[in-house]
């Protein structure tokens, strides 16, 4: 009898080991790397009927491995990625279901980078469109995403990198440009969940525009037979054109209005505004650096400023932070009271003017100069976005928790109503540490 129980019990761990080798392995659900199709990129539009058009690039595996070629194919597609496709859906899980329907691989997120957002999304309010996606399995919350003046599809079309072949490093290096000039913002789309599902702040996102003027000679020059790329034609167009291209006599730091000819007609400048989830607003490139400022969140930039003393001159100083701003806040008072202090350091890269800024008085005249005009164009845009439009971009409110005893009350506040009467005063310090390798005016004998 005891044998026939060991018999039945080593016969029972046998089924046990076996049916776990099979089922344990997870084997039985398994998709083949060449069997997924990765989307690199995405965008999404608004449809009718309140539906959403989303257009994906896929990569290409074999053409990304080739890594020959001198630029892009025709109509805008970048080495190493599939033209781009567009769906209408109800859904965004609905429309990567559909493009199975022209895709011959299974669709994926895994490898997603980028996500566009036409402007009709981004006024309508991402949550109906971008929540959804973070319950997918495949999909990460750490993309970069855009907002398109436009369409997202028409990016697509367009875009020709000058230096980028793979889809997925042109995401990654527009995503990080902003860091090095401070004309965008750099947001992961998890920055923007988060602060949206806050209370008392408003979400930013940096902006792709596309330059309508650049991309109508890049179309004319490829039709005229004169190649690719926005400007690459021969010596006399180019000339020809540059009057009409550049005719503008100011300089502009407007998403999709820069005076240039030539390049990509996409341009990685300016900021989107939100208010919750919904885009209210743009700010151009220098507001941006004015943004980043008041945030603490400027790295470095290099920016043009008037000569105090010789009119129609400009200097150019590369700035920093020294420490992180300090902020205080007096929501008692009636209007409340925001008080900003800043300590900025520059180092003086360009003069244009005969004036001799190694001497210590004139640079004491140059640094008030640039301290007044950084304090008026900051306290404008903090004037505008909060009398305008009551949104709250700059983190200040982040450190109103500590005025509040519980969550509950602190989502209770109205700010909103508060920031219409606010009153704003901004303190900038900065000093000029360095000179640059020049140690004189040049001058002529």
């Amino acid at each position: 009898m005891k044998k026939h129980n060991v018999r039945r019990m080593l016969l029972s761990l046998l089924v046990v080991t076996l049916t776990a080798s099979v089922f344990g392995t997870g084997c039985y659900d398994r998709v083949e790397l060449e069997g997924m199709a990765f989307v690199v990129g995405m965008g999404l539009d608004k449809g009718p009927d309140n539906t959403v058009d989303v257009t994906v690039r896929i990569a290409v595996p074999s053409e990304m491995a080739g890594g020959s070629g001198g630029g892009s194919s025709g109509g805008g597609v970048q080495l190493g990625a599939s033209r781009p496709l567009t769906v209408r859906a109800n859904t965004i899980a609905g429309a990567l279901t559909l493009l199975n329907a022209t895709v011959e691989r299974r669709i994926s997120l895994l490898h997603l980078t980028t996500i566009f957002i036409g402007e009709d999304v981004a006024k309508e309010g991402m949550l109906n469109f971008i929540g959804p996606l973070v319950r997918m399995r495949d999909f990460r919350r750490t993309v970069s995403y855009f907002v398109v003046p436009g369409e997202a599809r028409e990016l697509f079309q367009v875009n020709q990198p000058v230096l980028e072949k793979s889809p997925s490093r042109f995401n990654e290096s527009i995503s990080e440009i902003g860091r090095n000039t401070g004309l965008t913002v750099t947001n992961k789309l998890h920055e923007f969940l988060i602060v949206t599902e806050g209370a008392n702040e408003d979400p930013v996102a940096p902006v792709l525009a596309i330059n309508k003027k650049v991309q109508q000679q890049a179309e004319e020059n490829k039709s005229a037979g004169g190649g690719q790329g926005g400007g690459m034609g021969s010596e006399g167009k180019q000339k020809g054109n540059r009057q009409e291209m550049m005719s503008d006599s100011g300089v502009s730091f407007k998403p999709g209005k820069i005076v240039r000819m030539g390049g990509n007609s996409i341009e990685f400048v300016g900021t989107a505004i939100f208010k919750k989830d919904k885009l209210v607003t743009y700010l151009d490139g220098i507001e941006t650096r004015m943004l980043l400022m008041i945030r603490g969140d400027l790295q470095r930039t290099q920016m043009d400023f008037p000569d105090p003393q010789e009119q129609g001159k400009y200097e150019a100083l590369e700035i920093k932070h020294a420490r992180s701003p300090q902020m205080n806040l007096d929501l008692e008072s009636d209007p409340i009271r925001i008080e900003i202090k800043q300590k900025l350091e520059g180092d003086l890269v360009g003069v244009q003017s005969s004036i001799d800024y190694t001497e210590e008085g004139n640079m004491r005249v140059l640094e008030d100069s640039i301290k007044k005009t950084l304090k008026e164009k900051e306290e404008a845009l903090m004037n505008r976005l909060f009398h305008e439009y009551q949104v709250a971009p700059f983190g200040t409110f982040r450190r109103a928790r500590s005025h509040f005893w519980t969550q509950h009350e602190l989502e209770q506040y109205p700010f909103r109503d508060k920031l219409k009467d606010a009153k704003v005063n901004i303190e900038v310090d900065l000093n000029i540490r360095r000179i640059g390798v020049q140690l004189a005016p040049v001058t002529s004998k």
